[in-house]
């Protein structure tokens, strides 16, 4: 008899799964460092599919209070483009729906530990050996792996140039700016990296900045240093930002963000990788919630199916291997000095093309295994 599934991290992948393998009848045990709802640095734009995905799993965006989101604006400079959204969006604070999905999957039969911090995933014999603070052990069978953007020490996943850097602020903005931010998302280009503003919950906006480590550095290594360096390049960021009430003590942060990164051939040692720890999207496609909760509950069907981890890691490299390769170009445009400023020219004589961008960025699919 198998052994119930452990699940490493309680996000939207981690709580995807267990929701799934405790519908099934199964009681997994769901592990969460955290004591407690937090922010998390990035995942607060949720587009259609992912809403839809997110009401199977009994977590409604509209019923917790999220903010509709129909136009996307791309900004470099002065110059702005704007465009309807192929899908209707909303945005809503990890903090928020990670605690909702968390009632759901606690509801469902999960059995959460929280307040524990897993150091170390080994392998023998067949079995798996979880590690964690305070002398806690499991063992079992079969992991998910859905700790997001933070590794376990000795399963990292490569981080080419060292990575991204991840910054995010809640701001209450002034009536003037939260008018004129209703209802959208701008994403506003800079050299070497790009910042989305969006309204969430409650009348709140929040600020998500993806930068490369050299300019970061270069712009002083700091929150303070990084947003001066964007209002310099947009008067419109900075007349966004003026007189806004930050409502966090700091910004959250993440270093070394493998963009591009997909988890590679695994073999079939009962080790299903989720979300971020099987794929990372860039950012500023606002997909990554779809690929979390989609690879929860497509890891949890395999494993009830008797699919083997290393089947379940093929076909969801199949499954986002369109979208991760356009969403890379995207990125890599979006980031760099030399094109961004072509990007968006293109993007104002031809609006259709935010829409088809959009589009060709999302899941499409569900992955057969």
């Amino acid at each position: 008899m198998r052994r119930e599934p452990l699940i490493i991290g309680a996000g939207p992948a981690g709580c995807a799964a267990a929701i799934t393998l405790a519908r099934a009848g199964h009681q997994p045990d769901l592990i969460e460092r955290t004591s407690g709802p937090t922010d998390k640095v990035c995942g607060d734009f949720l587009s259609a599919d992912t809403i839809h995905r997110l009401r199977a799993l009994g977590a409604d965006p509209a019923a917790l209070g999220g903010a509709p989101i129909r136009r996307v604006r791309l900004i470099h400079a002065e110059r702005v483009a704007e465009a309807v959204l192929p899908f209707p969006a909303i945005g809503l604070s990890r903090r928020v729906l990670d605690d909702a999905l968390l009632r759901r999957a606690q509801e469902a039969g999960a059995m959460l530990q929280s307040g524990r911090t897993v150091r170390r995933l080994s392998v023998a014999d067949g079995l798996w050996t979880a590690a964690a603070d305070g002398g806690a052990v499991w063992m079992t069978e079969t992991v998910f792996l859905a700790t997001g953007k933070h590794d376990l020490r000795n399963l990292p996943r490569p981080r080419p140039d060292g990575g991204a850097i991840g910054m995010k602020m809640y701001f209450s903005l002034r009536p003037a700016a939260a008018r004129q931010l209703q209802g959208a998302t701008e994403l506003t280009l800079f050299p070497g990296g790009y910042a989305g503003l969006q309204p969430v919950e409650d009348g709140r906006a929040v600020l998500c900045i993806a930068v490369r480590r050299a300019e970061f550095l270069a712009y002083g290594g700091g929150w303070f240093g990084l947003l001066a360096a964007i209002e310099a390049t947009s008067r419109r960021f900075a007349a966004m930002l003026a007189g806004a009430a930050p409502l966090l003590p700091r910004p959250l942060a993440v270093a070394g963000i493998p963009y591009g990164y997909q988890a590679g051939p695994e073999p079939a040692n009962g080790l299903f990788r989720l979300g971020d720890q099987a794929a990372v999207i860039p950012s500023l496609t606002g997909d990554g919630m779809a690929i979390a909760t989609h690879s929860g509950r497509a890891a949890a069907e395999a494993w009830l199916s008797g699919v083997e981890s290393a089947a379940y890691h093929r076909a969801l490299a199949r499954t986002l291997a369109p979208q991760m390769r356009l969403a890379g170009w995207l990125h890599h445009a979006g980031i760099s000095g030399l094109t961004q400023a072509a990007a968006l020219l293109a993007a104002s004589w031809f609006p259709g093309l935010l829409r088809q961008a959009a589009t060709r960025t999302r899941l499409r699919q569900r992955a057969p295994v």
